[in-house]
């Protein structure tokens, strides 16, 4: 699903009408927000992506944890890279790259101290 959006013009065109709906309607609630927003949306995918990771972290069996994140990783990186080639409205960013892994890396960190915690139980 996340290489869907990544690879979707639909979705950014979704995205710019959900948040051109909310500058229009709540215009003094969203403008504060958005100005001291940063630049970018390496935010948004650190979240689908580390959300990914989370999903994939409950589907497999503890001893793949940590192969299927390295492969996850493997493939945000892919899907940024390949992003040109399935779709007209994004292009390769350094900053949605960064946000892709640290989304992942979250998770692989987190799920590697929970595993060292059930070990020494």
């Amino acid at each position: 699903m996340a290489t869907a959006l990544m690879w979707s013009d639909t979705a950014i065109t979704w995205w710019s009408n959900i948040i051109e709906f909310a500058l229009r309607v709540n215009k003094s609630a969203t403008t504060g927000v958005l100005e001291h927003r940063p630049t970018g949306d390496a935010d948004l995918h650190a979240v689908v992506w580390g959300t990914c990771a989370l999903l994939l972290v409950c589907a497999v069996q503890a001893m793949f944890v940590r192969r299927t994140l390295v492969l996850l990783f493997a493939w945000t990186v892919f899907v940024e890279l390949a992003q040109p080639w399935f779709t007209q409205l994004r292009t390769r960013q350094a900053t949605d790259l960064i946000g892709n892994c640290v989304g992942v890396l979250i998770v692989l960190v987190v799920a590697e101290i929970i595993a060292k915690v059930r070990a020494r139980r």
